[in-house]
């Protein structure tokens, strides 16, 4: 009469011994195949530091007798003193799965990949901030960064831009919040609502109410390997913008995507897979109406596509090269204006072209990435051709070269629905014995918004970071960066150093 109570396991077995058994999802490493389970049932012992005898069983024993009679028939995965016996399990290449109470769980469909990790259904159990129902499951989810700057300029960036002492402060640079999960029905909906509250321009000692929606779509298949988006959403164009701020080698995007590519915009987009999801490709259409005052005719009318491959995939996908290639078409029927900071949530533009007119403008993206185990390296090249005669039809230019080492060993993984690089996984938190996870950064990048009759100014910056995860819910990182800005007819530069804890919900 009384229930089993189930304990889910993720097991690591290096040189033919079990070395860490955990709650927690264990990343893959260099050289190393991660299996689904398909939440089985392990029979067996378990013993950290010894050669594993333990098979995998796709039933419940005991729920069902006959898996113990005729054991053969349900053995999915089996060790005998740490030998591999039998394998009929597949090598994880998706995202992880969203809670569902039907016996089918259903993956992430949605371009962007989810704000944080989805739990799978044995996990949601246990989290308080997971609700499940008939109709629609989910979670709720939070982040918080704090951000602390040092600031020091020359004559001429002083000259170019004033002193930047007010800015060399505490500050809070985000908080965002939301829901994501399914509506269940046969073909289940993906839902992503996200809220933030962005005071980075002012200290904690003041008023904070700068609340507004962030993201807000809908996401469902329109077949195996075909999702249809629609809500406020990113626009499918490059890498970066497809990454989270927490995936980057710095604080902040590279200021030729903040100068030129939006953070997210209302539209459609529909993206797939193909050849065996070594191609990615997404396209869509977007205009900011509902968003912004006015009607269709009266805001800007965007075209977008974006398609990634892999010419190269190792057999256990440790080691990869994308290359990618994303368009972008604007009407410019509300005019155009490009602007960056130096790279820091918190300071003036450095580069601003100020508003003008235009026809429309075309925008090219190309991109080239490699990761191979614990090393990531990522470039970008953005052009920008503007079609307004008034002032010269310009064309502006951008890019951005970053890598990554993960000083622990971790590798990042590779989402391939978005064709898009995720954050530094934790292997072994710290409240698990562990060091977390440890990461360096480094990125130039080099941004141009002086073209025609236009002259917004050319800045570099140079960044190098420092990152750790003590655990999946705590991120401190520490960035030094160098910035050269050619404007108003001088050169000045400028040296800066930020910290940031970022805290997590999740």
């Amino acid at each position: 009469g009384s229930q089993t109570e189930h304990t889910l396991a993720n097991i690591r077995i290096a040189g033919n011994k079990i070395n860490l058994v955990s709650k927690d999802t264990i990343p893959a490493e260099y050289g190393v195949r991660v299996l689904d389970a398909e939440m089985g049932y392990l029979l067996g012992k378990l013993s950290i530091g010894s050669a594993p005898r333990f098979m995998i069983l796709s039933d419940d024993p005991t729920a069902n007798l006959n898996v113990l009679l005729d054991t053969k028939q349900f053995v999915v995965f089996a060790v005998n003193d740490g030998q591999l016996v039998i394998n009929k399990l597949q090598q994880v290449t998706a995202e992880p799965d969203l809670p569902s109470t039907g016996p089918e769980r259903s993956r992430w469909l949605a371009y962007e990949p989810p704000p944080f990790a989805i739990p799978t259904s044995v996990e949601a159990s246990k989290k308080w901030n997971v609700f499940r129902t008939k109709y629609v499951d989910g979670l709720f989810f939070s982040a918080i960064a704090l951000d602390r700057q040092w600031i020091s300029q020359d004559t001429e960036s002083r000259t170019q831009f004033g002193g930047l002492g007010d800015f060399e402060r505490g500050t809070i640079r985000a908080w965002r919040f939301g829901f994501a999960g399914t509506i269940n029905a046969d073909n289940p909906w993906i839902y992503n609502v996200t809220f933030t509250w962005d005071p980075f321009d002012r200290g904690f000692d003041e008023d904070l109410n700068e609340f507004q929606f962030l993201d807000y779509g809908l996401s469902v298949a329109a077949s195996k390997n075909v999702t249809v988006s629609i809500g406020n959403i990113k626009e499918p164009i490059n890498m970066e913008r497809t990454m989270s701020l927490l995936d980057l080698a710095a604080h902040e995007r590279s200021a030729t995507a903040d100068a030129m590519l939006p953070t997210r915009n209302f539209g459609v987009v529909v993206n797939g897979t193909a050849a065996k999801q070594r191609v990615s490709w997404a396209g869509g259409i977007f205009n900011d109406w509902l968003v912004d005052s006015g009607s269709l005719d009266d805001n800007a009318t965007v075209a977008i596509g974006r398609v990634t491959w892999l010419p190269f995939l190792s057999e256990d996908e440790s080691n990869l090269f994308h290359v990618g290639l994303g368009v972008r078409y604007s009407d410019a029927e509300a005019g155009l204006q490009y602007g960056a900071r130096p790279e820091m949530g918190s300071a003036p533009r450095f580069v601003d072209t100020g508003f003008f007119e235009a026809d429309s403008s075309t925008l090219y993206n190309l991109e080239a990435g490699w990761r191979s185990g614990p090393y990531w390296l990522l470039a970008e090249y953005t052009d920008n051709r503007v079609d307004a005669p008034n002032v010269g039809n310009p064309r502006f230019s951008g890019y951005h070269i970053s890598g990554t080492w993960s000083l622990s060993g971790e590798m990042r993984p590779y989402r391939k629905p978005s064709g898009a690089f995720s954050g530094l996984p934790v292997a072994q938190n710290v409240n698990q014995g562990g060091w977390g996870a440890w990461e360096l950064g480094l990125r130039f990048s080099s941004t141009d918004l002086t073209d025609g009759d236009i002259d917004g100014g050319e800045m570099d910056a140079l960044t190098a970071q420092l990152a750790w995860w003590a655990t999946k819910e705590m991120l401190v990182s520490l960035n030094y960066r160098r910035t050269w800005t050619d404007r108003f007819g001088l050169d000045g530069e400028m040296d800066s150093v930020s910290m940031r804890v970022t805290l997590f919900l999740q």
